[in-house]
């Protein structure tokens, strides 16, 4: 029995562990892969993170922060994935592929809800690129956007973007979206310029000049596109189902919905960093937003609040 289980450890969760046992509350932070600190760890260098003169890798900050979280006395389970949620009553139920554990809050910091198409940063949200437009919808408003996709979302998100951006273009990645007469004309209707027979390859530069890198899927050609946004389209990941089963509500590309607290659709269940919004993945914000969400399950658990 544990007073806050966390799923994922990224900058987000990592950062909730840290403050959570800093309350003197028995915390467990499980991660599915068999490393601990998400995606963080595949930056080359991060020169904007508080206390730092100098830049580091994402590799080492996610150490010193592991290191930081075991001293404190956090308990941290590696290759441990979550494949069910039981979260009615006052104690959640948390279930792996090894255990079964119980807590009176939980944490989600999972990170996005979308997969990816393993182009070379993809990974780095909020820097002009997303994979969840109702999370971020202000941020397309009267902008060019390229939506990349292997999934039949990627169309509907396509045609409702132009409802709120000046220009949209959607490439179906490797041609993996089955394209039909009827889904071109709506495409044409929208006036969305579809581009085929190209595989989204590298991400470069900062808004207001990002640039998708492109290959020919048969052929020795590329292609550069300039948007200001880029949009991800490449399906959910497993664990959003587990956490639509048990009721938390989450939006159509799989982040969690939560208040200004950190609070979703189910009482004593929280969210941070990439899960609870895209435009989170910048790891300073990550670390504040799991210090928050922390103190936040620190006064459900001390007031019902």
């Amino acid at each position: 029995m544990y007073d806050i289980i966390i799923v994922g450890s990224g900058p987000a969760g990592l950062a909730a562990a840290i403050h959570s046992t800093g309350f003197g509350l028995r915390t467990l932070v499980l991660e599915a892969e068999e490393r601990a600190g998400g995606i963080a760890t595949r930056a080359r260098g991060v020169s904007n993170y508080p206390g730092f003169r100098r830049k580091i890798s994402g590799l080492r900050l996610m150490e010193k922060m592991v290191l930081q979280a075991e001293k404190k006395g956090v308990e941290l389970h590696v290759s441990e994935e979550v494949v069910n949620l039981s979260l009615l009553g006052k104690v959640k139920v948390v279930e792996t592929q090894r255990d079964l554990y119980r807590c009176r809050a939980l944490i989600l910091a999972t990170g996005g809800g979308m997969k990816g198409l393993g182009m070379r940063w993809e990974t780095w949200l909020g820097d002009g690129v997303a994979y969840c437009v109702e999370c971020g919808e202000p941020f397309f408003k009267e902008k060019e956007i390229i939506v990349i996709g292997i999934v039949n979302e990627a169309i509907s998100e396509a045609l409702h973007l132009t409802e709120i951006a000046k220009n949209v273009r959607l490439v179906n990645h490797a041609n993996m979206i089955n394209v039909n007469g009827l889904m071109r004309k709506q495409l044409e209707r929208g006036h969305v310029s579809l581009i085929e027979d190209f595989m989204g390859k590298e991400i470069r530069g900062k808004p207001p000049s990002k640039r998708l890198l492109l290959r020919h899927v048969s052929r020795p050609a590329t292609k550069t596109l300039k948007a200001d946004m880029i949009l991800v389209v490449a399906g959910l990941k497993p664990f959003v189902t587990v956490l639509r089963n048990a009721g938390v509500k989450t939006h159509r590309q799989g982040c969690v919905i939560v208040d200004g607290f950190g609070r979703t659709s189910v009482e004593g269940v929280f969210a941070t960093g990439g899960c609870a919004s895209t435009l989170k993945d910048i790891i300073p914000a990550c670390v504040g937003d799991g210090a928050t969400v922390a103190t936040c399950a620190r006064l459900y658990l001390a007031y019902g609040c």
